[in-house]
C-alpha cells in the first residue's frame, strides 16, 4: 500500500513517520513553492495585452496578427475597450502548436 493510500484509509490517524531533517525541509521548500505558484496563478491577470503576448512569445504585432490569421493564436476578446487575449485560450492553442510549442518551453 502507497503512502497516499495509506493516508486516506481509516487507519490514517495511527500513521507514524520517521524522516530525517534534510528530507523534512526539502519537502517544505517543494511546498512552499507549490504555495507560491499557486497563489501567483490566483492573483495573475487573466488576460494579456497585445504587449505582454508579444513579450512572452518574442515576436512582433505583424507576426501575433500572422498567427491570427493562421489559427495559431486565438481571437482577441474587447473588454472595456480594450484587446486582450484570453491566456487559458493562448495556452491552450499553443500547447497544440508544434511550432509554437517550443517557444513556450
Amino acid at each position: 500500500m502507497d503512502l497516499l493510500t495509506l493516508i486516506h484509509s481509516e487507519q490514517a490517524g495511527n500513521i507514524q513517520l520517521v524522516v530525517n531533517a534534510k528530507d523534512l525541509c526539502d519537502l517544505l521548500d517543494r511546498a512552499m513553492e507549490f504555495a507560491k505558484r499557486e497563489i501567483m496563478e490566483r492573483d495573475e491577470p487573466k488576460f494579456y495585452t497585445r504587449e505582454e503576448l508579444e513579450a512572452v512569445l518574442h515576436v512582433s504585432a505583424p507576426t501575433i496578427y500572422a498567427y491570427r490569421q493562421k489559427g495559431l493564436l486565438p481571437e482577441p476578446e474587447k473588454i472595456g475597450g480594450r484587446v486582450l487575449y484570453d491566456k487559458a485560450k493562448v495556452r491552450d492553442m499553443l500547447s497544440k502548436s508544434k511550432k509554437l510549442r517550443k517557444i513556450i518551453q
